[in-house]
């Protein structure tokens, strides 16, 4: 793609919480609560681990930086970082939606 030209757009997801739009991209560190985001994402990490779920490298399309792992590649897209922000947005949330 590199080579051609091509570029990729950025992949994005929303949610809405208390009537505010949030937009997350992967990797994704511009919220101001950034640092409690990342720790729901532990938790729900270590909640689906608990259940013997592996993080499978074949996922990965990219090399990895020394200081990377597995799980933190896998566990930074856009998604996942919205799913923690409506944890930590809303403890008691029963449902969420992006």
């Amino acid at each position: 793609m590199h080579k051609s030209g091509i570029k990729k757009k950025v992949g994005l997801t929303w949610i809405t919480t208390d009537g505010q739009l949030y937009t997350f991209k992967a990797h994704d560190r511009s919220h101001p609560r950034s640092n409690e985001i990342d720790t729901e994402g532990e938790k729900i990490s270590n909640e689906i681990i608990k259940y013997d779920h592996i993080y499978d490298s074949s996922w990965i399309t990219r090399g990895m930086n020394a200081d990377e792992t597995i799980e933190s590649v896998l566990c930074g897209h856009s998604e996942r970082l919205a799913i923690a922000w409506g944890f930590v947005a809303n403890p008691n949330a029963s449902k969420l939606q992006m």
